[in-house]
Parts: structure tokens; C-alpha cells; sequence
């Protein structure tokens, strides 16, 4: 229910088809409360189920995959607001994982896990607002047909610069002390394949995260753009957004805090964060951006050409969302046509058998109801005939002649002797 719920591997295509609601109502629902309602049981339910091995090992298995393959997905998008919904999955693998390092609810990764919970709520809240001011402004969610909106919307482009810092885990916003943290408990667990698929999924996330800047407001404007006078958002909207702006950077010094209301017993020091670890992981994410700097903003290397090439196959793979769809449409088609069939029997079979049973038992009643009215009748009638026959006999016996009285008993004392002789 919780892998379900937060949109987890094999679990996630519901989210992105979910993205149809205005960015406001996707910011409240996708960014800061439903979709974490799957982290949430799992945090809370963790103290029952935190000693078995099996628990946190999916958890942090999914969490892990789910982090890499959710950001591959938001790379090869061009919906706009695909971005944040392949990165909320992606992010929520990240509070999956850590609650999957966690082997209790006071440890280190139980509070990673959820303080990057709030922290994703505040810079994904940001950047679905961002978005909705670009959409309503460009009435199209199609990347390819931006570009150069920088000028235009320098206000939006600065909460969208912020979005992208805030959501790579740039210091000091606050994703950067949450991701730490996460990076950290895992490394706690000596399990190097998971802290380097974290590592890779941080990466991914800021190259994402600078390709969506690129293809919406860096470079010229397109020819769709041109065509549309295209102005400020509303100074309420970007208010708004200014508010979660400033959260992005605040949270990440109430680390503290959020610690003692958790009541966890991990010491949260902003020193801590000054060291190799740290410097690591932002250059990780720099090294993440690079080929999306040479492919899109210097146009160097051939995207075309990556397309054809090795790169192409990989491609085709995430964009099929790695085949998932297709499996579940065979799987439903299954039972779809099992249904169908079922059906069939259904209403050929179950359905008019009861009818020909009816039809069968009223037949036969009648069929009873005639034999009975023939044979009845006919036998009352015979009876009736048969009593009036002997009693014409009888009747005869009774006239009242003594000559016949008395042939009568003279022929039953004779009966009666030859009984008798023949018994002795």
C-alpha cells in the first residue's frame, strides 16, 4: 500500500497521468501531501516492522531504484509538467531508502527520510507553481516549443533557478543538509551498490533539473514563442511562490528543531555538513549536469547522433517507461479477455439454462396436468361404472324370492363341506 500510494516502482504510472489538475491543486496534492501519505505509513509503521530484514531491504531496494529510474523518466520527457511529476516519484525514492537504512525509528535515516519530506514539499510546491506560470502563459506544456523566456519572465526564471538549486541538493538550500543525511545513513550501512545508485540519482536529478532551465528560458525564443506576447505572472502568483522560495533556504537551518519535534536521538550540527562527504556529492551533481550543458546549452555534442548511437536504446527503454505499460496492458488484455469469456458463459450458459429448467418443469407440469385429469377422470369413472355394475347384481340377489334364498344356502353349506373335507 505505501510503494503503491507514493508512486513506487513497478507502481509509478499513475502519478504522471494524474498531472491533468491545475499546477496549484498538483502542488498541494503531488508536492506536499498525498503522494507522501505512502512515506508517512511507512515512517509511522516502522517501529513494528523495522527488525525484520526483509522490510528494509525492500524499502530500500525500491527506494533506490525508484530514485534512478524516476529521474531517467523526468530526463527524456518533454512535458513540462512530467518534470515534476517523474521527479516527485524520484524524490520519494529517496525517503524510501532512507527509511530502508533506518534500523530503528530514532536513527539517522528515519529523520533523513522525513526531513527531506518537507523539504521536497517546499521546493516541489515552488516549482509546480513556477510552471503554472509558465503554462498560462505559453498555453502549452511542450518544452520543445520554449526557449528564451528568461527575458520575458525574469521573476519566474529566478523561482525556477532556486527550484532546480533547492531540488539537486545545492548548499545551503535544504534538500543539500536532507540528501547529506540520506547519503550518509547509507554509507552507515557499508552497502555500496545503494549509496552509489543514490549518488547516480542525485546526479540525474540535477541534469534533469538544468535541462528543464535550458529548454524553457535559456537561448533564443522558438517560433511559438514569438507569437505570443508573453508577460510577468501576476505579482499575487509570484508572492506566493516567493514564500516557498524562502522556506527552501530556512528549512535547512532548522534541522535542529525538526529533530527534537521528531524526538530522535541524532545530533544535527551545520559543521557537520563542511565535510568530503559533502563535497562529493555537490560535485557529483555537477558532473551531472556537464552533458546536459555540452548537449543543450552549447549544442557540442549531437543529440541526434547520441540517439542513434548506444544511447538510443537506452532511450527507447525509458520512454516506453521501461516496458511497464506494455506489461500491465498485457496483463489487463489477459483478464479482460478471460472476463469476456466468462461472459459468455455467463449469459449463454448460466444465464439461459435457468430459463430452459423453467421452461422444461412447466412443460412437464402440464404434461402431468393432462395425464392426471385423463387418468383420474377415467378411473373415477370406471370405479363408478364398476359399483353400479355389482350393485345391479346385488340388487338382484335382494329381490326377494325364497326359492333364491334358499339355492343360496344350500349351495354355501356345500361349500363350506368341501372346505371342510379338504382341510382334514
Amino acid at each position: 500500500g505505501a510503494l503503491v500510494k507514493s508512486a513506487q516502482l513497478p507502481f509509478h504510472s499513475w502519478l504522471y497521468s494524474a498531472m491533468e489538475a491545475p499546477t496549484s491543486v498538483s502542488c498541494l496534492l503531488h508536492g506536499a501531501t498525498m503522494v507522501k501519505a505512502g512515506v508517512y505509513l511507512a515512517a509511522r509503521t516502522h517501529i513494528i516492522f523495522c527488525k525484520v530484514p526483509l522490510w528494509l531491504d525492500t524499502l530500500a531496494w525500491v527506494g533506490a531504484i525508484t530514485a534512478v529510474a524516476g529521474a531517467l523518466l523526468a530526463l527524456q520527457t518533454s512535458d513540462i509538467k512530467g518534470v515534476p511529476a517523474y521527479s516527485t516519484v524520484s524524490q520519494i525514492g529517496f525517503m524510501m531508502v532512507a527509511l530502508g537504512a533506518s534500523p530503528s525509528p530514532t536513527s539517522l535515516g528515519w529523520f533523513a527520510g522525513l526531513f527531506h519530506t518537507i523539504s521536497h514539499a517546499f521546493f516541489q510546491g515552488l516549482g509546480f507553481l513556477a510552471i503554472g506560470s509558465i503554462i498560462h502563459q505559453l498555453g502549452t506544456r511542450d518544452m520543445r516549443k520554449m526557449g528564451g523566456l528568461r527575458r520575458d519572465m525574469p521573476i519566474t526564471f529566478a523561482l525556477c533557478i532556486v527550484v532546480i538549486l533547492a531540488r539537486s541538493g545545492i548548499p545551503p538550500f535544504c534538500s543539500f543538509f536532507s540528501k547529506g543525511l540520506i547519503a550518509k545513513s547509507l554509507m552507515l550501512t557499508n552497502n555500496f551498490v545503494l549509496t552509489s545508485m543514490i549518488y547516480v540519482a542525485a546526479a540525474l536529478t540535477f541534469a534533469y533539473s538544468y535541462r528543464f532551465l535550458v529548454m524553457t528560458f535559456a537561448g533564443e525564443k522558438s517560433p511559438y514563442v514569438k507569437k505570443i506576447k508573453v508577460h510577468e505572472a501576476p505579482w499575487l502568483m509570484s508572492a506566493s511562490s516567493s514564500v516557498l522560495a524562502a522556506g527552501t533556504v530556512i528549512l535547512g537551518f532548522l534541522g535542529g528543531s525538526l529533530i527534537s519535534f521528531l524526538g530522535t536521538h541524532y545530533v544535527f550540527e551545520i559543521r557537520s555538513f563542511l565535510s568530503l562527504e559533502s563535497l562529493l556529492f555537490v560535485i557529483t551533481l555537477l558532473i551531472g549536469g556537464l552533458p546536459i550543458y555540452f548537449t543543450y546549452q552549447r549544442r557540442i555534442i549531437n543529440l541526434e547522433a547520441l540517439r542513434r548511437g548506444m544511447f538510443g536504446a537506452l532511450q527507447r527503454v525509458v520512454k516506453e517507461n521501461f516496458f511497464l505499460d506494455r506489461f500491465y496492458n498485457l496483463v489487463a488484455s489477459s483478464f479482460l479477455g478471460g472476463s469476456k469469456v466468462i461472459y459468455k458463459i455467463d449469459m449463454n450458459l448460466l444465464e439461459r439454462l435457468p430459463h430452459a429448467v423453467a421452461k422444461g418443469i412447466v412443460k412437464l407440469s402440464h404434461l402431468m396436468l393432462v395425464s392426471f385429469d385423463l387418468t383420474l377422470d377415467r378411473m373415477v369413472a370406471f370405479v363408478a361404472e364398476l359399483i353400479a355394475f355389482h350393485s345391479v347384481k346385488v340388487r338382484m340377489m335382494h329381490k326377494g324370492a325364497l326359492s333364491h334364498f334358499v339355492l343360496a344356502a344350500t349351495m354355501g353349506i356345500f361349500l363350506l363341506y368341501i372346505l371342510l373335507v379338504l382341510t382334514t
